[in-house]
């Protein structure tokens, strides 16, 4: 489902650097020029030319939304400087030329050129075509001839010129006439949300650790904002499949904090392990970032040669070779990415997109190149070595966070002791922070800022200075959560660090849950402030005993030896009944429990050797109750084990089955038996072996019964 229109930022677009020869196609065309107007039928003295213009990429089918208000002109020659007819496409996105014999183009096969463009778009008229590698470029005019005009004939771009499926032919194209998108603006703000896009076709060879690294650079720059990002990649398809194993690398296009050096590792680890596959589709790779679900500030495409596929559903071209047909239908996708308000930085790196590659890296986002100066409103970048380019993508991390104060909030386990920080993440919706100067000519906005639930716990302050100056002293309080705890490192209220230089800025505690910072004109610093959340200690006493120096756990020790635990707290509260293996909350950090317990043997015969306590948190210890512990971490275990002697235990014996009453002389068998009374010996002698037998026993190990194992 595609997004809806977002906000533009308020930034500049065009900044100083060098445009790409397109200004003179940026003028805009009349509103009128949008009405929906029948293509006109051709008679007996005309011809009509009739060129499909188009807008964004409508489906994975390849459809493009018509675009109205696009001119166009019909010119005798390819390079005539005036044109003979001119026509404005209407609402259906048709710009119909109606040809008469007195133009003097009936007989003649003319050339349409783009004249003119509507408002918010600007035109391509030369792209680069010739080899994906990059080499043998040319630079392509944007200008199709027509064939032989006869009246009374209609001749469409669709289908009699300008559609071409052969793949021989440079200038191919789909038959829809293309134009690009203003890029929209950046948000005016440090933090954003970004869609990082890799190129993994096989050409960028044994430079992909290095591609992998200059996209690690421009995450890691991101540390310390509010910023969240997305990974794309893509070669001939997208997601980009393993031309040697055909795994699939998945897309990822769920927004991720990279605030923290731990989210932005995490992140990071999403594309680590890809690989290259094959071909470069920027048609499929923008669209996948177009469709996504999320909404993005920016896409980033990382790419290192032009693109040879196009095609969402099916795939076209030859994988080899840049055509018109390769660049046009990336416009289109580039064209809805940038109407849902992302702007789009075509990021060049290497040999393969240097030169005239220019012309197709601006088409899919912007006119203005990037000139070492300028990369806050580059649209589009060249950088010659891939070992280049990660200080550049720093740079351009961080052209939204020049004059910046960004706070990061994270929350350590309620476990955690002291300094400890180990194992924190960013804070959720809620933490209000307030930011503020007393310096003349300073200012603060917004005076107050919150975290949101966006995953990254950072706000993000803009500081202002009425005029150049010595740097000011910045004060940051926060709004503490009740019983939360604010965790200091080396004594500081909070850690801050300049996101250029990467050097500590000292932060001055001014209170429980503030600090001071000074901050430089145009400075781009982050403080990380951690937070413990109230603790709740549980203790939980666990039951043992040894019988005989038999061990049974609590409830399954014979019937007759009970015992009962008490615990004090919280809060000081006296001593109260506990059930074994139950735990009981509330404590505090540093709170102390006494354990107890009482015991009844009502088993005859056992006496109570011992009431030990025997461990405290798994370890094992020998001590006496009552007994006091601390309470330090989140659980207090503390295991209590009574050991009991039993002499003999009496117990009634089985009653053994009855004997059959001996039958008269009559029924006995006439041989081998023996007389009755010798019978009646023998069954008295195995009952009093048994009862003895039972009684010698140790005690049961079953609940409620005694002499059976």
């Amino acid at each position: 489902m595609m997004r809806g229109l977002r906000r533009l930022g308020s930034s500049g677009l065009m900044g100083a650097g060098l445009v790409i020869a397109v200004v003179s196609m940026m003028s805009p065309t009349p509103a009128a020029a949008s009405a929906r107007a029948a293509v006109p039928p051709p008679t007996d003295t005309t011809a009509v030319v009739v060129v499909k213009t188009g807008a964004d990429r409508a489906g994975t089918d390849g459809s493009v939304s018509p675009l109205a208000g696009v001119e166009l002109g019909l010119f005798a020659t390819v390079d005539a400087g005036d044109p003979v007819l001119t026509c404005t496409s209407d609402s259906e996105g048709d710009c119909s030329f109606v040809v008469e014999a007195a133009s003097g183009l009936l007989g003649a096969q003319p050339w349409v050129r783009q004249i003119g463009v509507p408002t918010g778009w600007f035109a391509n008229p030369t792209l680069r075509t010739g080899p994906g590698s990059g080499s043998g470029s040319v630079a392509s005019p944007y200008t199709f001839q027509t064939p032989t005009l006869v009246a009374g004939s209609t001749y469409s771009s669709l289908s009699d010129f300008m559609r071409s499926s052969s793949n021989s032919l440079p200038t191919r194209s789909n038959g829809t006439w293309q134009q690009s998108r203003i890029n929209p603006l950046l948000p005016d703000t440090c933090g954003l949300d970004i869609a990082l896009v890799l190129d993994l076709s096989s050409s960028v060879g044994s430079n992909l650790p290095v591609l992998i690294g200059a996209a690690d650079q421009l995450v890691d720059a991101f540390v310390g904002t509010p910023t969240r990002m997305s990974v794309f990649g893509f070669s001939a398809t997208s997601p980009s499949i393993d031309r040697s194993t055909g795994v699939v690398y998945e897309n990822h296009p769920e927004l991720s904090s990279v605030s923290t050096t731990a989210s932005a590792d995490a992140f990071k680890a999403q594309y680590a392990d890809w690989n290259l596959g094959s071909g470069t589709n920027w048609d499929q790779a923008l669209y996948r970032v177009a469709e996504a679900d999320a909404d993005y500030d920016a896409a980033v495409v990382l790419t290192d040669g032009n693109p040879t596929r196009f095609g969402i559903d099916a795939l076209h071209g030859d994988g080899s070779n840049t055509h018109f047909t390769d660049v046009e239908e990336a416009v289109f996708s580039a064209n809805l990415l940038k109407r849902e308000g992302t702007r789009v930085v075509s990021f060049g790196i290497g040999a393969g997109v240097s030169g005239l590659t220019s012309l197709n890296l601006a088409a899919i986002s912007g006119p203005t190149a990037y000139d070492g100066t300028n990369v806050a409103t580059a649209d589009y970048f060249q950088i010659p070595t891939f070992e280049g380019a990660g200080d550049t993508l720093r740079q351009l991390a961080l052209t939204s966070c020049g004059g910046s104060l960004s706070i990061v909030k994270q929350l350590v386990p309620e476990g955690n002791q002291g300094e400890d920080v180990t194992g924190a993440v960013p804070a959720g919706a809620g933490w209000e922070f307030a930011a503020s100067s007393t310096a003349p000519g300073v200012g603060v906005q917004p005076p107050n800022a919150t975290t949101s639930d966006d995953g990254t716990g950072a706000v993000s302050f803009e500081v202002q200075f009425s005029a150049v100056g010595d740097p000011a002293t910045i004060t940051v309080a926060e709004t503490q959560h009740d019983g939360w705890t604010l965790v200091t490192q080396s004594g500081a209220n909070a850690l801050c660090t300049d996101l250029r230089t990467g050097d500590a800025v000292e932060a001055t505690n001014t209170g429980a849950a503030s600090f001071t910072v000074p901050f430089a004109p145009e400075a781009a610093v982050s403080c990380t402030l951690y937070n413990r959340p109230p603790f709740t200690g549980e203790v939980v006493v666990a039951k043992r005993w040894v019988i005989d120096g038999r061990s049974y756990e609590h409830g399954e020790q014979p019937q007759g030896l009970e015992a009962a635990a008490t615990l004090s707290g919280p809060d000081g509260a006296s001593p109260s009944p506990q059930p074994f293996g139950v735990g009981r909350d509330g404590y505090g950090r540093g709170e102390t429990v006494t354990v107890d317990e009482t015991t009844a043997l009502e088993l005859d015969g056992c006496s109570l050797v011992a009431s030990r306590v025997t461990a405290l948190d798994g370890e094992r210890i020998d001590a006496d109750l009552p007994f006091t512990a601390a309470i330090a971490g989140p659980v207090t275990e503390v295991e209590l084990t009574n050991t009991v002697a039993c002499d003999v235990i009496q117990t009634e014996p089985p009653t053994p089955s009855a004997s059959p009453s001996p039958g008269g002389v009559s029924t006995l068998p006439a041989t081998g038996t023996a007389p009755a009374g010798m019978l009646i010996a023998a069954g008295l002698l195995v009952v009093a072996g048994v009862a003895i037998r039972w009684a010698r026993r140790p005690v049961a190990v079953r609940t409620g019964e005694r002499g059976r194992t």
